[in-house]
């Protein structure tokens, strides 16, 4: 069975205050999801964005390390 590429995203607001809205939903917790939101976070800040939403509505779960794995990307080790 293909896994799927879990992630999109967009620029979604540009606010007057300055504030560019990067935009990213995951669909699901799989083995492409840390290198795809890499990528995204990548091309959201090539475009502006210096704020972001991730969105996990409708996220039907999956591999728990995945989830575990993104999570670097947010937060430091402590």
């Amino acid at each position: 069975q293909e896994v799927k590429n879990p992630i999109r995203y967009k620029v979604s607001e540009v606010r007057p205050d300055g504030t560019k809205v990067g935009f990213i939903r995951i669909s699901e917790f799989n083995s492409l999801v840390k290198a795809n939101l890499e990528e995204a976070l990548a091309s959201l800040k090539q475009q502006g964005a210096n704020a972001y939403v991730i969105d996990l509505r409708m996220n039907g779960g999956g591999a728990f390390q995945s989830a575990v794995e993104i999570s670097s990307l947010f937060f430091e080790d402590r």
